[in-house]
């Protein structure tokens, strides 16, 4: 099982791996902390689920680490061409066993699915599933998109949050560091349902301000254990996915 291994005060070290996002490892003195639970919140726009399906690509093609990418608002065909648009080959990683596309969209949506992994909009079964992947993939890298969706499937907002911090703990316990996509209603507003940002050991914010051209920001709001940058920097989606700018003032 890939179930994490206490560890004592002496034999704690933070591992840290490469983001894969160009210019955000400056921010955080040397990448995101391993085996962490990061949420990636922002409004709609803002480019989180490129910045997530970024961060698996390069774990896979850069750094040999697996990983699993699980959608709750686009179905997976359409994961797949946003990814081709930045010269991400989804497919070609899915047939090497390097990546595990879980579709939970077609069930939000309630349409028949064809696709290899599917899960209802239910964490016990998301989870069941999550840890056997991770299992028989290798996985170290899992992007949730988004939690947003998941919640809202629940009516009850005490159920919601109960829900978030289960689905929160039970990453947070395994071997593989988590991306958990969130949807912001206001830039002020991280925690739509009162538990997100406090339940992730690492919360990173994106903005997109609309004018005449738009403007994209990133803040490391926390990130445990870790010091790091709390300055919003300017960031652009390129033709190669999101690249920050870690040395430009935003203002």
């Amino acid at each position: 099982m890939p179930w994490r291994q206490e560890e004592t005060v002496e034999n704690y070290r933070l591992d840290l791996t490469p983001s894969g996002i160009p210019g955000l490892d400056d921010l955080l003195n040397g990448g995101l902390p391993k085996e962490r639970t990061i949420l990636v919140a922002g409004p709609a726009g803002a480019g989180k689920s490129t910045f997530g399906l970024q961060f698996l690509y390069a774990g896979i093609v850069m750094e040999d680490e697996p990983g699993i990418y699980v959608s709750f608002d686009e179905t997976l065909r359409n994961v797949r061409m946003d990814a081709a648009s930045y010269g991400w080959d989804l497919k070609a990683l899915e047939d090497q066993n390097l990546l595990a596309m879980i579709d939970g969209f077609s069930g939000r949506a309630g349409v028949r699915s064809k696709e290899k992994y599917k899960t209802k909009l239910e964490v016990d079964e998301l989870l069941t599933m999550l840890i056997n992947l991770i299992d028989s993939v290798g996985a170290e890298r899992v992007v949730i998109d988004s939690i947003t969706a998941l919640a809202l499937s629940l009516d009850d907002e005490l159920l919601i949050r109960k829900e978030i911090l289960k689905l929160s703990a039970v990453m947070s316990s395994l071997t593989c560091t988590t991306l958990m996509v969130s949807e912001m209603k206001t830039d002020q507003e991280i925690s739509r349902f009162g538990v997100e940002e406090f339940m992730a050991q690492g919360v990173i914010t994106l903005k997109y301000e609309f004018g005449n051209k738009g403007r994209r920001s990133l803040q490391v709001r926390k990130m445990r254990g870790i010091q790091h940058s709390l300055e919003e920097k300017p960031f652009l989606m390129t033709s190669n996915g999101v690249v920050v700018y870690p040395d430009e003032k935003l203002y």
